[in-house]
C-alpha cells in the first residue's frame, strides 16, 4: 500500500489556468483518512507555495526550490545553503548573458533586480510573491539555496551551455520551464528530497506513488515504483514514468490517485 504521494506542480497538480482539481480537497481527505501523506515537489519557493495552500491543508509536506528547502510541519526540515563565493561567480556570468535575470532564492526572501522589463515580471509573478528589490545582487546577505534563471532567449540554448561549462561539475544546473534554470548545490534536487522524506517516514519505493511533467522531475518519478508522467508532458519525458497520467487540464493527478485508492480499499 502506498505511504507517501509527491507531485509536481506546474504542469502537473495545476491545471494550465493554475488552478486546483475541483475534488483536491477531497483527496487530500481521503489520504489523511488512510495516513498517506502527500508532498508538494515544486521549484516554487516556500513563500509561495505556502500562499497557495493556506486554506487547504496545514499537514502537507514542501519540496520547495526543486530540493534546496524542504518543510515539514511548517518548520525547516532541510536546506541546502549555497556558498557566497560561488554565488559570486554565478551572478557575474549571468550578467554577461543577453535576455537573462537572476532570482535569488534565501531563507529570509526572494530578490530580484530592481531594474527588470515587464515581460520578467509577469513571468516572475507567475511562480513567485513579495521580491525584494535589489540595486547590487552581490550585496544580498542572507541564505540563498537556489538561483533561479529567467532566461527569455531559452535557457537551453542561451544560459545553460555557458553555466554548465563552468559549473556542471560543482552544481546542480536543471532546466525547468521554457524561460527558467535553477541552481541548486551539487546533489540537490526533487529526487534527493523525496529520498530524504521516504527515509524520516519510513517509506520504501514500492511505497511512494509521484507525478511530473518535465525534465527537473525525472530524479522524483525514480524514487518512487508508482511513477506517473503527465499526458501533457514532452514525449521525450514519458520514458522516466512507469505509467502515464491524464493530462493536467484533465485533472490527471487526482484521477489516478483516486484510481488507486478504489482499488486498495481500506479494510
Amino acid at each position: 500500500m502506498v505511504k507517501l504521494i509527491a507531485s509536481d506542480m506546474d504542469g502537473t497538480l495545476l491545471d494550465p489556468a493554475k488552478k486546483f482539481p475541483p475534488d483536491f480537497v477531497d483527496v487530500l481527505n481521503n489520504l489523511k483518512k488512510r495516513n498517506i501523506k502527500f508532498v508538494v515537489a515544486s521549484g516554487r519557493s516556500y513563500s509561495a507555495l505556502e500562499f497557495l495552500f493556506k486554506n487547504i491543508d496545514s499537514d502537507i509536506i514542501y519540496i520547495c526550490d526543486n530540493g534546496a528547502f524542504i518543510v515539514i510541519e511548517n518548520k525547516i526540515a532541510s536546506i541546502s545553503v549555497i556558498p557566497h563565493k560561488t554565488l559570486t561567480e554565478i551572478i557575474k556570468v549571468l550578467n554577461n548573458l543577453n535576455g537573462v535575470f537572476p532570482v535569488l532564492c534565501g531563507k529570509n526572501g526572494i530578490y530580484i533586480p530592481s531594474e527588470y522589463d515587464d515581460e520578467f515580471r509577469k513571468e516572475f509573478d507567475s511562480y513567485y510573491i513579495s521580491p525584494i528589490l535589489c540595486d547590487d545582487m552581490y550585496s544580498v546577505k542572507d541564505d540563498i539555496f537556489k538561483i533561479a534563471v529567467y532566461d527569455r532567449m531559452n535557457p537551453q540554448k542561451n544560459s545553460f551551455p555557458e553555466l554548465d561549462k563552468i559549473f556542471g561539475q560543482r552544481l546542480t544546473i536543471q532546466i525547468s520551464g521554457n524561460v527558467w534554470m535553477d541552481i541548486m548545490n551539487q546533489g540537490i534536487n526533487k529526487g534527493s528530497a523525496l529520498a530524504d522524506i521516504k527515509r524520516r517516514f519510513g517509506s520504501t519505493t514500492d511505497q511512494t506513488m509521484a507525478f511530473g511533467d518535465f525534465y527537473n522531475d525525472i530524479d522524483l518519478l525514480n524514487e518512487a515504483k508508482y511513477s506517473y508522467v503527465m499526458a501533457n508532458a514532452n514525449d521525450d519525458m514519458k520514458q522516466y514514468g512507469n505509467f502515464t497520467a491524464e493530462s493536467n487540464s484533465e485533472y490527471g493527478v487526482t484521477k489516478a490517485i483516486s484510481a488507486y485508492l478504489a482499488k486498495h480499499p481500506v479494510i
